[in-house]
């Protein structure tokens, strides 16, 4: 949670979460006042999300105009993905429990 204050010191405007419990719970306090957070139907039970922040389910479903949009907004550019930890490929196992742990972005595998 350090590192998405340290990312949005005003919290963050939007959460996607694909599961729920402690860990979620403790994530979504990062989301600001008027921020909305994202969660599937089907994750038990619902994330907590403070006063002020907008819950939004979405039942997943395939949707031709939802990937058009998503696609337009990709392409309409700069996309740029935030990358956490990089780890060479000899250490396949140490990335592979990192994502265990709190990170903010994505962690990649250097293959060469």
């Amino acid at each position: 949670m350090a590192a998405a204050r340290e990312f949005a010191a005003g919290g963050l405007d939007a959460a996607f979460v694909t599961v729920s419990g402690e860990a979620a719970d403790r994530a979504l306090t990062s989301v600001r006042e008027g921020g909305r957070v994202a969660c599937p139907y089907g994750a038990m039970p619902d994330p907590n999300v403070r006063p002020g922040v907008e819950l939004i389910r979405y039942n997943g479903a395939r949707s031709q105009d939802a990937t058009d949009k998503l696609n337009r907004l990709i392409d309409s550019g700069p996309f740029d993905v935030h990358v956490a930890r990089t780890f060479p490929f000899d250490q396949v196992v140490d990335a592979h429990r990192a994502l265990a742990t709190h990170y903010v972005g994505k962690l990649a595998l250097r293959v060469s």
